[in-house]
């Protein structure tokens, strides 16, 4: 017996000066007198309450930075090129994640990192892709990574810019080996010093927080994910696999004003001062007034951690151990 069975709405991609729109499309499935089916795709406006409801899903990441940049009069384009090629180097990053446990790059290393952490096979590779994808871009006078004691000189053989970039290549590494969201966290400041025949003073890569020209992280889970601000709203961008561009999903991120959620290592309590324990008991403690107790989300990776508390709600502690 033919006939029509079932059909669905659905939107095929289309990117097109740096905006990906989503044309819809109308799925039909036909059942041949064979019992088979034929799947027919036809291109149809999909309407809801008369109107169309097709529209943009998202700018692409580098139209952002451009249109941001085009809203400052003195950006010269020297810190869109560098934010540009650590968005390559998180694609290359990302790209061989989702290869874990089908390539030989799991595991440790043996080697010991400045946090005293095992460095992971992923930590390595991704620490050399954002060197050295970084080191010729001409904007940098120095990287600092989380991998590294020391700070990361420019070769002479590339030109020198005024920024340093800081960063932790692959935060959450001990999770790497058990498919947990891990991430890259970067942070972006601009030279102070100005002492001749040298390139940059330690002073320039301590800073307060608040001088940071771009903070921001990649998030590498079921979906791959751009966090990042430049003083101007926090903004989420996600990699679209099959067009390799990250677009606007999150635009101007706001943490909910109330969540119920913690997260914080608690196998430390006994290594906490009083004051932390007691804020983290007062979570603990049922308070209907105050939707009490709280909820305890822990995953070991800060992205992770954060990235749900930034979009759910919620606090983060990393406290000091006496």
């Amino acid at each position: 017996m033919s006939g029509r069975i079932g059909f669905f709405y659905g939107r095929s991609p289309v990117l097109e000066h740096g905006v990906l729109h989503f044309n819809p499309v109308r799925a039909v499935d036909m059942k041949s007198p064979d019992g088979e089916l034929n799947g027919e795709i036809e291109a149809v406006p999909f309407r809801q309450g008369g109107m169309e409801m097709a529209k943009r899903v998202g700018i692409t990441i580098t139209e952002h930075i451009l249109r941001q940049q085009r809203e400052n009069p003195e950006a010269t384009g020297a810190f869109t090129h560098l934010l540009h090629e650590l968005i390559v180097a998180a694609k290359v990053i990302s790209r061989e994640v989702n290869k874990a446990g089908l390539v030989d790059i799991l595991g440790a290393t043996g080697a010991v990192n400045v946090q005293e952490e095992q460095v992971q096979k992923l930590d390595v590779f991704a620490n050399r892709v954002i060197i050295e994808r970084m080191q010729h871009v001409g904007q940098l006078c120095c990287m600092g990574s989380e991998e590294i004691a020391d700070l990361i000189e420019i070769p002479a053989r590339y030109p020198k810019g005024n920024y340093i970039l800081l960063f932790d290549p692959l935060d959450g590494s001990s999770n790497i080996d058990v498919n947990v969201s891990i991430g890259t966290i970067f942070g972006i400041y601009r030279k102070k010093s100005d002492q001749k025949g040298c390139d940059f003073l330690p002073s320039d890569a301590l800073q307060p927080g608040a001088s940071l020209v771009a903070a921001g992280y990649f998030i590498y889970g079921s979906s791959t994910m751009m966090v990042y601000t430049t003083g101007d709203g926090v903004h989420g961008f996600t990699l679209y696999p099959s067009v390799g561009e990250f677009l606007l999903s999150h635009e101007n991120i706001r943490i909910p004003q109330k969540g119920k959620t913690y997260s914080v290592n608690e196998g430390n309590f006994n290594y906490w001062d009083a004051k932390t324990k007691g804020l983290v008991e007062y979570f603990k403690a049922t308070h209907k007034e105050t939707g009490r107790p709280y909820t305890s989300r822990y995953v070991g990776s800060l992205v992770a951690d954060f990235h749900r508390n930034l979009l759910k709600g919620g606090i983060f502690l990393y406290p000091a151990d006496l």
